[in-house]
């Protein structure tokens, strides 16, 4: 079954700032979601970081070079399976309300 929403975090050296932005969204409290983290070539240990994590809802794409924001969102939106999609910056914290204030 394909979540409503696909939350698009593109990455790139933000393993610092990875562990808050991601547990601020498994504390949504809207729960019919996915998120793609999609890593701009990162050297700083995220990768590692996010092969860790055991969450179902997570997808990793791995991208051999920085592709930017743009170019790391569009990857991410191609993997996709939402039929929403949001983009999130890796060093943001989002509220529990938000993403079902999106939504809605």
């Amino acid at each position: 079954m394909n979540p409503a929403v696909s939350i698009i975090v593109p990455n790139l050296n933000g393993r610092s700032m990875l562990e808050k932005c991601l547990d601020s969204l498994w504390r949504q409290e809207y729960k019919d979601f996915e998120v793609v983290v999609v890593d701009n070539g990162s050297v700083d240990g995220s990768l590692d970081y996010l092969e860790s994590l055991r969450e179902a809802r997570l997808q990793l794409v791995r991208l051999p070079e920085n592709r930017g924001f743009a170019g790391g969102c569009n990857a991410g939106i191609r993997r996709a399976r939402g039929r929403y999609v949001a983009t999130l910056n890796n060093d943001a914290e989002a509220e529990a309300g938000w993403l079902g204030a999106l939504v809605a």
